[in-house]
């Protein structure tokens, strides 16, 4: 004679335990989750800081006040006179390294917003655009490539220093933005730079992925506003 279903257990018994078993199962990659989250740092050896203290610099003639959490060397962390400091920082908000994007601070695809900042003191400082028609624009070869935001684009010379790069550029402003592109391996993710001039003396370099450059206007302004914010008289 067939047992009656409750000694076998009851279909919706059954659910029951996998719904709860579930649950726990849920519960513990949030925990596991959280902690990597939390320690991760520690755990992976991180180079970065979280720290958002205020540590001064003199950088030539210029002294700068600049967050912990921003600044890319650990050796450069301890406040000094130095000649170059380098500077690292998430797009869009260009903040330093915490807890909540430290994901984004090892993102090394295409698609990275990190933006590295380098900021040198120069004799004589010149910008991007400085060397756009002056130096630039004498190895130009082939058409013109159009480019997002109203840039247009040039390969450069491949018997020049500048061989395999590729400027970008905005032609029809009075001091026009141009920034060098760079693909330093075959089918590794190309790279941007601009440099800019801070003051007399002090040239800031700024590197980021290739499809930021749709947001050139923006880059520009923030970041020279973010940077310059770090000066103290």
């Amino acid at each position: 004679m067939a047992q009656p279903l409750e000694e076998h257990g009851s279909p919706q018994r059954w659910i029951f335990f996998f719904l709860v078993f579930g649950l726990i199962g849920i519960t513990i990659l949030f925990i596991i989750s959280r902690v990597f989250q939390y320690s991760g740092p520690a755990l992976v050896n991180s180079p970065y800081s979280t720290d958002k203290r205020l540590l001064a610099f003199e950088l030539g003639d210029t002294r700068f006040y600049i967050p912990e959490n921003t600044i890319r060397h650990p050796e450069q962390r301890n406040g000094q006179r130095v000649n170059k400091l380098d500077l690292i920082m998430l797009w869009p908000g260009l903040d330093g390294f915490d807890l909540d994007n430290q994901v984004a601070f090892y993102d090394v695809s295409e698609k990275s917003k990190l933006i590295f900042v380098s900021l040198s003191h120069q004799d004589e400082v010149l910008s991007s655009s400085d060397r756009l028609y002056a130096v630039y624009s004498q190895y130009f070869v082939g058409e013109p490539i159009k480019a997002e935001g109203g840039l247009i684009g040039f390969a450069m010379a491949p018997d020049s220093s500048f061989a395999g790069e590729r400027i970008y550029f905005k032609p029809d402003d009075h001091n026009p933005f141009a920034a060098r592109c760079i693909t330093p391996v075959e089918k590794s993710p190309t790279f941007c730079l601009r440099d800019l001039k801070l003051n007399d003396t002090t040239q800031l370099t700024y590197r980021f992925r290739r499809p930021l450059l749709a947001e050139w206007r923006a880059l520009d302004a923030k970041i020279k506003q973010r940077v310059s914010a770090f000066i103290r008289k």
